[in-house]
């Protein structure tokens, strides 16, 4: 009778945890194509390693199934270094992983990212940043957001300092 009590215990455990295992599973769901909109900090070589803050446009599409989106524009404004870079390894793909709070928080990640600024040597040297560099990255449902929480290292001495950008037409469940 133990037996058959511990195998229905073990039995319901992994059944519970298969369903909490499905429950965390990222889809990226809105309109397809999508824009995100906001501000990027970057900095390297050519900034002599102080933080650069610059506007930025993803346009991008939700891959079938949801599990990813690709960024397949990125487009840099502003002035003084935020006029020059070109960006490198599009299409970036960014996959959502694992919430932190059941729903409204998700990690994931940006992968393909990269960046070159040819620079005016000598007074301003070049930045090869192109990767291409996987971030760690956060979204967030409640304001379409999406950012880093630190500062993520890229090749050549570069990173990217802060990144903050909304998708309103988007959200992962």
């Amino acid at each position: 009778m133990k037996n058959k009590k511990l195998v229905s215990v073990i039995g319901a455990l992994a059944i519970g945890l298969g369903i909490s295992g499905m429950a965390s599973a990222a889809t990226i769901t809105g309109s397809s194509p999508f824009t995100a909109t906001g501000t990027i900090g970057v900095s390297g070589p050519s900034s002599f390693g102080a933080t650069v803050n610059c506007s930025v446009v993803f346009n991008g599409t939700i891959n079938a199934g949801g599990a990813s989106a690709n960024i397949n524009t990125v487009t840099v404004s502003g002035s003084g270094l935020c006029a020059l870079p070109t960006i490198t390894g599009l299409p970036w793909t960014l996959t959502p992983s694992t919430t932190t709070d059941g729903g409204e928080t998700w990690l994931g990640t940006v992968s393909g990212v990269g960046f070159t600024i040819a620079g005016a040597p000598p007074l301003i040297p070049a930045s090869n940043c192109a990767g291409p560099t996987t971030i760690n990255v956060q979204w967030t449902n409640s304001n379409n957001t999406l950012r880093v929480t630190s500062a993520q290292a890229l090749a050549g001495n570069c990173n990217i300092r802060s990144l903050n950008v909304q998708a309103p037409a988007i959200s992962v469940n």
